[in-house]
């Protein structure tokens, strides 16, 4: 593992996402601990535990202050697909989307290998369900809206599909969920040419209001707790 040539842009990128979030409540010698922090390559869970833990938890249960997203559970070969859009700028490149850029910058900093074993530990984590929506909530708007312009991606139980490049949906929080809708809806995340299962995902997103991505975050809440769109189907 190539842990020597990286050491350096570790040190910046390792704290990147959590300075940027918090640097109003560190002290100055806290945030040069915070930076002083560099993979060891014997650790039993390496890159993770060292890097990606910092924003996105010990048990990938993400930090709503850090505006990181619940990971435990997505499969290894989304998360390594999503490095790789990161590494290519398809992803984090947007001038506005500042969650990205912090992440792409931790990203290029890591080796295949390092990408590898931490996409392998995340997809070890016990699953941490989307948010149930609130009793209030447009089920039965929701429910068409998904089986209709998600389910053939995203299957009907929303965990995604290797054969679509289709992200698991059922673990990822509410606040998320939104953001990266609405980071599609606005051309932030997906417009990349390159990028094309990201073009998907902006033409679909481009024809919703701000109401309907609100309701369809609250189905996929439901969903993740046992809802099934498939009678909701047009046939």
């Amino acid at each position: 593992m190539k842990v020597q040539s990286t050491i350096a842009a570790l040190l910046v990128a390792g704290g990147i996402c959590f300075l940027a979030a918090c640097q109003d409540d560190l002290s100055e010698q806290a945030r040069l601990d915070t930076l002083d922090v560099a993979v060891d390559a014997s650790s039993p869970r390496g890159a993770y535990e060292q890097v990606c833990a910092n924003c996105h938890g010990d048990k990938g249960q993400g930090n709503e202050d850090l505006k990181s997203p619940s990971i435990a559970g997505l499969p290894a070969w989304y998360i390594e697909e999503q490095f790789q859009k990161f590494k290519l700028g398809q992803r984090g490149a947007h001038q506005d989307d500042i969650e990205g850029q912090q992440m792409r910058a931790i990203v290029m900093a890591l080796t295949d290998e390092q990408i590898k074993e931490a996409a392998q530990t995340v997809s070890e984590m016990e699953l941490v369900l989307t948010e149930k929506p609130e009793d209030e909530a447009n089920l039965e708007r929701g429910r068409y809206m998904f089986a209709n312009n998600c389910m053939e991606c995203h299957r009907y139980n929303g965990k995604g599909e290797v054969v679509f490049h289709s992200a698991q949906l059922i673990g990822l929080n509410r606040s998320y969920l939104r953001r990266q809708l609405e980071n599609y809806h606005t051309g932030k995340r997906g417009s990349d040419p390159s990028d094309l299962y990201g073009q998907k995902m902006v033409d679909v997103t481009s024809r919703m209001t701000d109401e309907e991505i609100d309701i369809l975050v609250d189905y996929i809440g439901a969903l993740a707790h046992g809802d099934d769109p498939r009678p909701a189907r047009e046939r």
